[in-house]
């Protein structure tokens, strides 16, 4: 019988591993059925189970499933991938690029990214990764960091870089002149205000985090979360980002694969280096959030924190003449979960043709707003630009007046069998029998948190794949089609248009 040719799969020991092409693939019942089991994106990891090729198809195994899948619907070549995960009110993004690294974009205010790895990682069986992830915190709001404290105290989760904007939040101390929460703030030469207590390095930042006179009181939150990460067996670099960072990956120009730091915009006033004072404790540190541009060959990416209002205008005039340049994006995620509070400008600089907004149920910012909504659609390219929201993904039969108490009985059984398992482990005795009771308590625990932590993974997401030429950006459907799991858009660069378009 034919063999699967290797230019099709990879080889790492005895395992055999391939991907789901362009635009997406089934996983058939078997060598002759057209019936589909599973219902794969672009990328997707396959484990390639038998390389014999029967009537064009191939054994595999891929999201816990195992059938035949087409030999035209399979490649080699990892793809980049971006995941806008549901963390309700706030954002978290999980970005893993063509070499396989892993970047934790924010991380919301709740457990809803940890649950997310959970589930993507299979921490309930895995111990350890093979490879360490890079965390960005936007800025310090507590709908952007405060989703890192599970994942900062999970073993299995490891980091080597922490990255942030250089403003950071903590107690007042006014013997430093610390006369806000986020620092120093004085009137220059100029007569503006500023902030100019930024902190750049990473001495400076783990100074910051054992201090105990931040761990405690009225803005300790943010310091107190990302101290966690020193608890891991290999401290992570705290590295600020801004303007003079340039590029974390590549160079923009000689590479394949690019990630640049476009703001924080640090200013030079009277010998310091500065950001303006925005007005506000709040919307000085939304508006300096961390801003990057991903470029893989012909896609751009925008991901940002909040930039408001007042710092896309700044963003616009420290740009100048190059602003649209350097702004345009193929796909966005909108700034500020949907707020009202942005520039019309710097909207229209970003023309994208796909924008993301990340928001939740339980607020009262009534996000995405309506006007925002509307700017988006009118600043987008094309006549028919798209808006993805996490929110409205996950409007989905999981949730109404039936399955709320059921879903709320999950969580309760969940938290007894996490207590009867802590209680368990606090007083444990080394023997056989209380090995094979730790076991099955363990089991137990584990079984319960996998029934609520399917809810918001399996729903909210939103997904790009891309190889660099195309793309697709996808969304679960609330219910299974005949066709399939998603709500999917292609795309491709157009070499006329030297931008991405629908297909």
């Amino acid at each position: 019988m034919p063999q699967l040719d290797t230019s099709l799969f990879n080889t790492e020991g005895n395992r055999k591993f391939t991907f789901a092409g362009f635009p997406d693939a089934k996983i058939l019942e078997n060598e002759t059925s057209s019936k589909w089991i599973q219902h794969l994106l672009f990328g997707d990891y396959i484990t390639v189970m038998d390389t014999e090729i029967v009537n064009d198809r191939v054994l595999v195994n891929s999201r816990n499933k195992t059938g035949w899948i087409p030999v035209e619907n399979i490649q080699k070549e990892r793809v980049l991938e971006v995941n806008f995960i549901d963390i309700g009110q706030g954002d978290g993004c999980h970005m893993v690029t063509p070499d396989d690294e892993h970047y934790l974009i924010d991380a919301g205010k709740g457990d809803n990214m940890y649950r997310y790895l959970y589930w993507r990682f299979n921490l309930d069986k895995n111990e350890t990764l093979p490879f360490k992830f890079k965390a960005i915190v936007s800025h310090p709001d507590n709908d952007h960091y405060l989703g890192f404290t599970e994942i900062f105290e999970e073993e299995a989760l490891q980091f080597d870089t922490i990255y942030h904007s250089g403003i950071v939040q903590r107690p007042i101390d006014n013997t430093k002149g610390w006369n806000t929460q986020i620092g120093k703030v004085e009137e220059l030469s100029d007569g503006e205000d500023y902030l100019s207590s930024l902190e750049f390095t990473d001495a400076a930042m783990k100074s910051i985090l054992n201090d105990p006179g931040n761990s405690s009181g009225s803005g300790s939150q943010y310091p107190k979360t990302m101290a966690l990460a020193l608890e891991q067996a290999d401290q992570p670099a705290y590295v600020a980002l801004n303007n003079g960072t340039g590029f974390l990956l590549g160079n923009g120009s000689d590479t394949e694969f690019s990630l640049e730091v476009i703001a924080p915009i640090i200013d030079q006033k009277d010998g310091k280096q500065v950001v303006p004072f925005l007005g506000s404790n709040g919307k000085t540190k939304n508006g300096h959030s961390v801003l990057l541009m991903l470029q893989y060959k012909k896609l751009r990416v925008m991901l940002g924190g909040d930039i408001n209002e007042e710092a896309g205008t700044y963003i616009n005039n420290k740009l100048g003449t190059n602003a649209k340049a350097v702004l345009r994006a193929d796909i966005a995620k909108a700034c500020h979960h949907g707020s009202h509070l942005f520039s019309y400008e710097f909207l229209e600089n970003i023309n994208a043709l796909g924008t993301v907004i990340s928001s939740g149920d339980d607020e009262n910012y009534s996000h995405p707003r309506a006007d925002t909504l509307g700017a988006l659609g009118k600043t987008g390219y094309s006549k028919k630009p798209l808006i993805f929201s996490t929110e409205l993904a996950r409007s989905n039969k999981d949730f109404n007046t039936t399955t709320i108490p059921e879903l709320v009985k999950k969580y309760q059984l969940w938290e007894i069998a996490k207590v009867a398992y802590d209680d368990f482990k606090e007083d444990f005795v080394d023997t056989p029998t209380n090995r094979s009771v730790l076991e099955e308590l363990k089991g137990t625990m584990v079984e319960a948190y996998k029934e609520i932590n399917s809810y918001l993974t399996r729903y909210g997401m939103i997904s790009l794949r891309s190889d660099g030429k195309q793309m697709v950006m996808a969304q679960k459907l609330e219910k299974d089609a005949h066709w399939g799991k998603y709500d999917m858009y292609k795309f491709a660069f157009d070499e006329g248009e030297q931008r991405f378009v629908r297909k």
